[in-house]
């Protein structure tokens, strides 16, 4: 059970993260250091949104 949990959970990461990194491929920058920020920005608006909107306490709670 608690294998399935990560799964569901690591399926839900993904699914964000290819969401706001698709978002950020539609703005107009050139170089690869967008490349490099952008990975970065997606990791830390992923997180900082489930901590801030209570979705991963809740998760927690209620799934695993």
């Amino acid at each position: 059970m608690k294998e399935r949990n990560l799964l569901l959970e690591s399926i839900v990461v993904g699914i964000t993260t290819l969401s706001i990194g698709s978002a950020l491929m539609l703005v107009p920058i050139e170089g690869i250091w967008f490349a490099y920020f952008g990975t970065f920005l997606i990791g830390f608006i992923a997180h900082y949104g489930f901590e801030r909107f209570g979705l991963n306490e809740w998760f927690c709670k209620e799934v695993m």
